[in-house]
């Protein structure tokens, strides 16, 4: 009977154990940390700046006939122009970049007094107008952060559109207008600067590797040099 009775006080105890444990475990609070990644952040950019092409017109030639600058005055103006530039999050710290520009430039070649007539050209006004097309990449090493340098590079299709206007000798005039595509490439830097949470001022730099196959009316036919630019930025 004693025994009996240990072994069902025993049964009873091993009982109350075990619902107490349960218990506790029921009343324990999970924690779950979970890590979520950075929100990606993609970049837009507007800038404004100069480009600086190797070639510049010492003299004018049309159809064959070749004028030294010395017969002449020419004022080439410097190539301005704007770049958009989208920079789209891929996985860090590599983003895709698409980028469109225009950039102008315009020359002009007068004769002087001492011209031969058998030059033909009294007056010669021509225009150049490039418009790059790009698909590249540019890494960013600092994610998150209101400072963002990144190095870029990219290919793609360089549009050129030119023209002129010549005023003869015999005051007769004549223009025509072409259209020429290039492919080329660039290598350059930029710097994102974000004094807001969605804005910030933009600097970039692109050396651009370009040479047309017949010169454009502006005399250039190899364009590949530096572009510098400053403007705005969008986080977005």
């Amino acid at each position: 009977m004693k025994k009996a009775l240990a072994v069902v006080l025993l049964v009873i105890l091993a009982g109350g154990i075990a619902v107490a444990q349960e218990r506790e475990k029921a009343g324990e609070t999970k924690v779950i940390i979970k890590q979520t990644p950075p929100e990606k952040e993609n970049y837009y950019t507007i800038r404004v700046g100069a480009w600086f092409p190797k070639d510049k017109e010492k003299g004018f030639d049309f159809q064959g006939n070749l004028v030294d600058e010395t017969n002449g005055k020419i004022d080439q103006s410097q190539a301005l122009g704007v770049d958009l530039h989208f920079r789209n999050a891929a996985s860090h710290p590599l983003y895709v970049d698409l980028s469109v520009g225009g950039w102008y430039t315009s020359y002009e070649f007068t004769a002087n007094d001492l011209l031969n007539e058998t030059a033909l050209i009294r007056k010669n006004s021509a225009y150049a107008v490039i418009v790059p097309v790009t698909l590249g990449l540019s890494i960013a090493p600092l994610p998150e952060n209101p400072i963002q340098p990144y190095a870029m590079a990219g290919i793609g299709a360089y549009i050129g559109i030119t023209g002129y206007d010549i005023t003869e000798v015999s005051d007769q005039n004549a223009s025509a207008s072409d259209t020429y595509v290039r492919f080329g490439y660039y290598l350059g830097a930029g710097l994102d600067f974000m004094f807001a949470e969605t804005f910030g001022v933009s600097v970039g730099a692109k050396y651009q590797f370009l040479e047309f196959k017949d010169p454009l009316y502006t005399g250039q036919k190899n364009f590949t040099g530096l572009q510098a630019s400053v403007g705005i930025a969008m986080k977005m």
